[in-house]
C-alpha cells in the first residue's frame, strides 16, 4: 500500500502533536529511505524526547489516510563510529555489470570502504510490532550526531550498505506482523574522528521532525 503522508504522534504531556508525511522506509524494511546527502545539518531541537542506548520507548506511526496505526517498540542497542570497513557490505561492480560467464561468477559483495578521511558509523536497533496491525515496513531512524555535528544517511551509498548488512547477517523481513521484532541498521559516513553523541528518531524530513533523541552516553 502506497503511505501518503504520515502523523507522528508521541505523549502529548511532554510534546506536542508532529504532523509530518511519511516518506517510507529504509530497503532493508521493504520501503525507500529518504535522506539527503552527506552533510552538517541544523543543530537539535531542545525539545527531543531524551532516551538512552538499551532502553526501550513506544512510538505509534499514523497516517492521514486510512492505513491502521502501526505501534512500534523502539530501542537502539549499539551505535560506533570510526570504522574503516564493513565486510561483505557493498555492492561488488564486477559483479553487477553482468559481464561474467557461469564458469567465472564473481562475488556479489565486497567490502565496504570509508572515503579518505572519513569512516562509517553504524547503530543497531530493533522496532517490536506491539500493536494489532501488520507493518509493511519500519520507520526510519533520523541524523546521527557527533562531537563535529550532525551527519544524514545518503541514500545511494549509507543506505544500500546497511541494507546489504542486513541480508548478509540474516535479519527478518517484511511485513512485520503484530508480535514480531524488525531488525535496524543504519549507516552514516562521517569525519574519521567523529565522536557519537545521539541518533535521532524518526527521521526528519520537509513535512516531519524528528521527536526522540537516543543518547548514546
Amino acid at each position: 500500500m502506497l503511505r501518503i503522508a504520515k502523523i507522528s504522534a508521541v505523549t502529548l504531556a511532554v510534546l506536542s502533536l508532529v504532523v509530518g508525511c511519511s516518506s517510507g522506509g529504509r530497503p532493508p524494511q521493504g520501503e525507500a529511505a529518504a535522506s539527503g546527502d552527506i552533510g552538517i545539518t541544523e543543530s537539535v531541537a531542545p525539545s527531543l524526547i531524551p532516551h538512552q542506548i538499551g532502553q526501550s520507548f513506544p512510538y505509534r506511526e499514523t497516517f492521514s489516510d486510512d492505513t491502521s496505526p502501526v505501534d512500534w517498540q523502539v530501542e537502539v542497542t549499539k551505535v560506533q563510529c570510526g570504522i574503516r570497513v564493513l565486510k561483505n557490505a557493498a555492492d561488488n561492480p564486477a559483479y553487477t555489470s553482468g559481464n561474467w560467464s557461469s564458469d567465472n561468477v564473481p562475488p556479489e559483495r565486497i567490502d565496504a570502504k570509508a572515503p579518505s578521511g572519513q569512516a562509517f558509523c553504524r547503530m543497531d536497533a530493533t522496532l517490536k510490532n506491539v500493536g494489532n496491525t501488520p507493518a509493511s515496513g519500519t520507520e526510519d531512524f533520523g541524523n546521527i550526531d557527533t562531537d563535529k555535528g550532525q551527519f544524514a544517511s545518503s541514500y545511494d551509498e549509507d543506505a544500500y550498505i546497511a541494507s546489504n548488512l542486513l541480508e548478509d547477517e540474516d535479519a527478518p523481513g517484511s511485513p512485520f506482523n503484530p508480535g514480531s521484532t524488525a531488525r535496524v541498521i543504519k549507516i552514516w559516513t562521517a569525519p574519521a574522528d567523529a565522536k557519537p553523541l545521539a541518533v535521532l528518531f524518526p527521521a526528519d524530513t520537509a513535512f516531519d521532525k524528528s521527536s526522540h533523541r537516543i543518547m548514546v552516553s
